[in-house]
């Protein structure tokens, strides 16, 4: 269960962006409408929404601790963890079950994943295409992803300077659904804001109505990097089975220099990207 922890987080985190919202709200904002206010179907006149709580302001590293929680196949798993984030460039997960040693540890980076598995001794070291699929996601994707921040795939994080790819809905609730206007084929996705404009989730719906997938994010909280969830929970399925997979982070710390340990032993057999799953498997 400890290699396939690695391979759900990354391909749950992948595959959010291969299946938009499937609530009806009303109105619909353009962000860049000259306009200062929209008239609703009900002839009532509702304000612009401001899109300046819902960027995201600057950071350059994170390493925390924390917890993960993995249920699937009626089985769960839970273990402590370390995560190091390189802004745009790395991320570094180090599964760590038993009295705080390493059993497995995942690196990801613009142009290759390596997934090492420390109990069985052998790794995956493959370019990021073997499992994106040709979606363009990038590693600050995944890391708004892991973090709860909205984005644009293929682009960035949500600042002044993308604010125009977005298109806002508001719901009589008071949630707020930012939405790129430029939508990947065969999915679409947005991200939700509850009426503090904490986020709430990032929902993720394929254009053949196939199934639908979520992150759940819960315990936002405020730090120099902006606004920032505490608790993740990605829900999927594998093989038409559910799968959810849970993040707890303590500790933030940011902005500080450190490395990522992507180092192999030579003792350690490589297991070929097309052969992936005699790593992840039982």
């Amino acid at each position: 269960m400890t290699r396939r922890f690695f391979f759900y987080l990354l391909l749950a985190a992948v595959v959010l962006m291969a299946p938009g919202c499937s609530k009806k709200v009303q109105p619909v904002v353009e962000i860049n409408s000259p306009e200062p206010q929209v008239v609703n179907n009900t002839g009532d006149s509702v304000a612009v929404i401001n899109m300046t709580p819902y960027y995201q302001a600057d950071w350059s590293s994170l390493k925390c601790g924390g917890n993960a929680r993995i249920a699937a196949a009626g089985k769960s798993l839970k273990s402590s963890m370390h995560m190091r984030m390189h802004r745009g460039k790395a991320i570094y997960i180090s599964l760590r079950p038993v009295m705080g040693i390493e059993a497995a540890k995942l690196v990801i980076s613009d142009d290759s994943i390596l997934l090492v598995d420390k109990l069985h001794k052998r790794y995956m070291h493959e370019k990021a295409s073997l499992l994106t699929n040709g979606v363009p996601v990038t590693v600050q994707n995944l890391q708004d992803i892991f973090l709860g921040r909205a984005f644009e795939l293929g682009k960035g994080s949500l600042t002044a300077t993308i604010k125009d790819d977005f298109a806002v809905e508001k719901d009589a609730s008071g949630k707020v659904m930012l939405k790129p206007k430029a939508q990947y084929r065969g999915f679409d996705y947005c991200f939700v804001y509850d009426k503090s404009n904490n986020i709430v989730s990032l929902d993720v719906h394929p254009s053949k109505g196939n199934g639908s997938y979520s992150v759940k994010y819960d315990d936002v909280r405020g730090t120099v990097a902006g606004k920032v969830a505490g608790s993740v929970k990605v829900s999927t399925s594998m093989g038409g089975k559910p799968m959810s997979l849970e993040l707890d982070y303590k500790d933030m710390t940011w902005n500080e220099a450190f490395t990522i340990d992507s180092s192999v032993s030579s003792k350690y057999k490589r297991v070929e990207g097309n052969n992936i799953m005699n790593l992840l498997g039982n």
